[in-house]
């Protein structure tokens, strides 16, 4: 990878790092969240394979879109659809 492609991967992992830290902060204030909430949600996301799948579709969308505005070519845009054996939760 180049170190603009590093820089796009980067800020794609900051921006939405800032994104759940924003939604767990507003669920917090409001009294919504509690106790280990946060943690019983994380591991709900880790084994819901069919979303997870989902999600990495709408990712890969956004993703390759930011790659095209700062003219950087993927090679991802052909990419097949993940297999859902790439999101099973794995033993530690």
């Amino acid at each position: 990878m180049t170190t603009e492609e590093h820089l796009l991967v980067l800020t794609l992992t900051v921006k939405q790092n800032q994104l759940i830290k924003l939604l767990l902060d507003i669920l917090k204030s409001r009294g919504i969240l509690t106790g280990d909430d946060a943690r019983a949600f994380e591991f709900s996301a880790n084994v819901d394979v069919a979303s997870n799948v989902a999600l990495f579709a709408e990712a890969k969308r956004k993703y390759l879109i930011l790659a095209e505005g700062l003219g950087i070519e993927t090679g991802l845009e052909n990419l097949p659809p993940p297999d859902e054996g790439h999101f099973l939760p794995r033993a530690p």
